[in-house]
């Protein structure tokens, strides 16, 4: 299994594990809502309690990512709704307002959970500004902000242990080559192989076609994939493919010079068209070798600036 699938694999189990334990923990507020003849909020914890338990049966099932989290926007809309809309039906509704921002980051990236959660903070202080009093408000809005801030500083520390492993990983999950982390230590490696055998190297750049970013992510995706397949396909069996930040691919040459590149660059073309995609049969390409006075980052940023110069 390649550690990029084992990262991904590891990634879902812990958010089954996280699933069941919240699903448990509902199914506790609906016992006890049943308890004190509560019906109608006993089923609504009941439910969301199934939804999760599908939910998490649903990532295990699929053990891919997704690029369009349709489950996930039904669960936090529904929730967001029963929230927003309940406070003005009962007082009980309250208390579940503080589960959304933790439920709304556990579930989505951070960049999109801070736009969900920062609409619905909106609409939510303006209700309890025109519903509660002003003892009620303070009580309300203070817990929410602590739950809200609680929710964001998981987040960020999620996010950043995330990058770690994505570079200790070293490999990109959608497309399967290396990453941009990995390009500057075998850059760096194979420089100073150069400089020690006066041998050359080069790097070969490849643009993605402007008009994919245009479009809606899972079809953004699935062409990225499928430009990564192709061009491992045609490398030698000494070169690396890296994709950048950028969603440009390099391929480092070690051992070459820019004849070879050039080679490289009609294998890489003749197999571009018979591709799906009429947009690589155009594909843009620029080649730079190294120089003695580069170093990683001035190698990688003259071959882009030339080729998106280009």
């Amino acid at each position: 299994m390649e550690k990029a699938q084992f990262h991904s694999l590891v990634v879902i189990q812990v958010k089954v594990i996280y699933c069941l334990l919240a699903a448990a923990g509902l199914s506790v507020i609906a016992v006890l809502d049943l308890l004190e003849d509560k019906k109608m909020f006993a089923a609504v914890a009941a439910g969301f309690s199934l939804m999760l338990v599908l939910y998490a049966g649903y990532l295990l099932l699929r053990r891919k990512k997704r690029s369009s989290p349709y489950p996930e926007w039904i669960l936090v809309g529904l929730l967001s709704i029963f929230t927003l809309f309940g406070m003005n039906q009962s007082s009980q509704v309250v208390h579940w307002v503080y589960f959304v921002p933790i439920y709304t980051y556990f579930l989505f990236p951070f960049r999109v959970a801070s736009y969900i959660t920062l609409v619905y903070s909106v609409a939510l202080v303006l209700l309890v500004l025109n519903n509660y009093d002003s003892y009620m408000r303070l009580q309300l809005l203070f817990t929410y902000a602590a739950c809200y801030t609680f929710s964001v500083m998981y987040a960020l520390v999620n996010e950043r242990n995330n990058q770690g492993l994505t570079e200790i990983v070293n490999t990109d999950p959608l497309t399967q080559v290396y990453n941009q982390h990995q390009l500057g230590l075998d850059l760096n490696k194979e420089m100073t192989r150069a400089d020690r055998q006066r041998s050359q190297l080069v790097l070969l750049a490849v643009a993605t076609p402007a008009a994919w970013h245009q479009l809606k992510v899972e079809d953004y995706e699935q062409r990225l994939s499928y430009l990564g397949k192709k061009l491992r396909k045609s490398l030698r069996n000494y070169d690396a493919c890296y994709r950048l930040n950028t969603d440009d691919f390099v391929i480092l040459m070690p051992h070459s010079e820019l004849a070879e590149a050039e080679e490289l660059k009609q294998q890489i073309h003749q197999a571009m068209q018979s591709s799906r995609y009429r947009e690589l049969q155009q594909l843009a390409m620029h080649a730079e070798g190294y120089r003695p006075d580069d170093d990683s980052d001035s190698l990688t940023d003259r071959v882009m600036e030339a080729l998106h110069a280009a």
